[in-house]
């Protein structure tokens, strides 16, 4: 059943609000969960860390500046940083030290400026917006031609296990306040460290590659949050592969190219 224009408005806003109030709760990015080392890791096999240096650039939902600063650490020379909610506040903070190489806007991403960038990022983002069409097609306009969108989204493929569980939980939680799931998320921790280490002794269950090679890499409050991510916001899709291949042919883009990053993910990538 479609939904109707004005529930997807509002689960929009909302979700805008949740990772506004979760961002201004969850500022820092120490360690490997803010390294170039991780964001090599997001951006292959597409783009390496030479491809974004002295380029410049433009992240779509940029939070707390996590992955703004990677690509400041990567050598960018400059980040046009897009962020609606009032995690923007944190955003100005924590590039401060930056300077003129990164520009804040406390926008939606259908405003991202048209400046001719060679390099637009979205990680962790497209996949809760309920319509995230228009941001693309933003995002197209606003590269110079042979300029290249890079997006990384919740992968329908690999992780089907994993959202048995996690989406009938996401019917309660994407309803609470996010101080009442920060507790649920530090509830369910234990059981994740258990299942991380069985997928060591069976290295054929669901999302080992991912728990061994990243999630267990990140400081213990990094791995709290990463539940948090998945039960806190009102509104994520897990998207098949012609869908995630759609969304950016959909708005112009040619040569695109997927990745089942980890076997549970998609990188997408493609050439305005």
């Amino acid at each position: 059943m479609q939904q109707d224009p004005g529930t997807r408005n509002s689960d929009r806003d909302q979700t805008i609000s949740d990772f506004g109030e979760q961002w201004t709760r969850h500022t820092e990015n120490p360690d490997y969960y803010g390294s170039v080392e991780l964001f090599a890791d997001i951006i292959a096999p597409f783009l390496t860390i030479e491809d974004i240096k002295d380029r410049k650039c433009a992240d779509i939902g940029s939070g707390t500046g996590r992955i703004v600063l990677m690509m400041l650490a990567a050598g960018a020379a400059s980040v046009a940083a897009v962020e609606p909610s009032r995690a923007y506040d944190v955003l100005v903070r924590n590039t401060a030290h930056s300077g003129e190489r990164v520009r804040c806007f406390n926008v939606t991403g259908e405003a991202i400026p048209r400046d001719d960038f060679d390099i637009v990022l979205s990680i962790g983002v497209l996949h809760h917006i309920p319509e995230p069409g228009p941001v693309v097609q933003a995002a197209y306009e606003a590269l110079r031609p042979g300029g290249q969108m890079l997006v990384w989204l919740y992968g329908r493929e690999g992780s089907r296990a994993y959202q048995s569980i996690f989406v009938p939980v996401r019917m309660i939680t994407r309803n609470l306040p996010v101080v009442v799931n920060e507790t649920l998320s530090r509830m369910l921790y234990p059981m994740v460290l258990v299942y991380a280490a069985l997928t060591r002794l069976i290295p054929a269950l669901p999302l080992s590659n991912y728990l061994s090679n990243v999630y267990m890499r990140f400081p213990p409050a990094e791995r709290r949050l990463v539940i948090l991510d998945q039960i806190n916001p009102r509104w994520a899709k897990y998207y098949s592969r012609d869908e995630a291949e759609a969304l950016l042919r959909d708005a112009g883009f040619r040569n695109v190219w997927l990745h089942h990053r980890h076997g549970y993910s998609w990188t997408v990538c493609g050439s305005k």
